[in-house]
């Protein structure tokens, strides 16, 4: 793997294919123990998401088992998360240089927890306010008959899109370790962040103001965090040195 870069456009596409494979096999690997989980995941979530004597119903005989599997699915992409993240660093990581390596790891490492804790966030928080909003239209002639599909597919939909959201300092770190992006012109981009923000909180979220808000206040803290991080995780003569590994990489 350390050849990588020097081999052929076409001789990268063969190597990044047996890099799939490593990755589909562990996520198919990870299925099998994620199938048997899924049932308690699925009691704690409910748990967690629900205000006590929420019942829900199926319509169909084989909705429960494609809900279980859709959880099992879910389960086993974010348990292989770490593996996956490992073999693309494996084939990236050659075409960078030494310091470009060091600066990128860290973030690289993170993007895990921070998947986790938003996957959390969602499940914990927003959930219980969607459930809590949609029930609030409930009457005394119209009663919630909800079927245990469309709140599963809503609830890990929520899931799946928080942890995405809450990559975004990941992606902001790499961006400014390898120099791609200035951090003085991302600090003038803030009125335009939050923005962008409020409105993929708005997609994510209840149409409510407080659900959206839940959402896009920890993201835009997350990306205020990273511009502090940065400073501290980025020494002054970094650029330079980026500049000069270039060079000789070039020559």
């Amino acid at each position: 793997m350390s050849d990588t870069k020097e081999l052929s456009f076409l001789e990268h596409l063969d190597v990044f294919r047996g890099v799939l494979f490593k990755i589909i096999g562990t996520f198919c690997f990870l299925c099998i123990p994620a199938w048997f989980c899924a049932p308690y995941i699925m009691k704690w979530l409910l748990a967690f998401a629900t205000p006590e004597g929420f019942k829900l119903h199926y319509f169909s005989l084989m909705e429960p088992f494609f809900v279980q599997l859709k959880v099992m699915l879910t389960l086993a992409i974010f348990v292989s998360l770490p593996s996956t993240a490992y073999y693309l660093w494996e084939f990236i990581a050659p075409g960078l240089t030494e310091l470009e390596r060091k600066r990128i790891r860290p973030p690289l490492l993170l993007s895990f927890f921070l998947a986790v804790a938003g996957a959390l966030f969602a499940i914990l928080l927003i959930v219980p306010v969607i459930v809590r909003f949609s029930l609030s239209f409930q009457t005394e002639g119209m009663e919630p008959v909800i079927g245990i599909e469309s709140f599963v597919s809503m609830m890990l939909l929520s899931a799946l899109a928080c942890a995405a959201l809450f990559q975004f300092p990941v992606l902001l770190l790499i961006l400014l370790s390898l120099g791609i992006i200035d951090i003085a012109w991302v600090r003038r981009q803030r009125a335009v962040v939050l923005v962008v923000i409020l409105i993929v909180a708005a997609v994510v979220t209840p149409p409510d103001i407080f659900s959206q808000l839940m959402v896009a206040v920890p993201t835009y803290l997350l990306f205020e965090a990273s511009l502090l991080l940065f400073r501290f995780y980025r020494k002054p003569d970094d650029s330079a040195k980026i500049y000069e590994e270039e060079s000789k990489k070039e020559s």
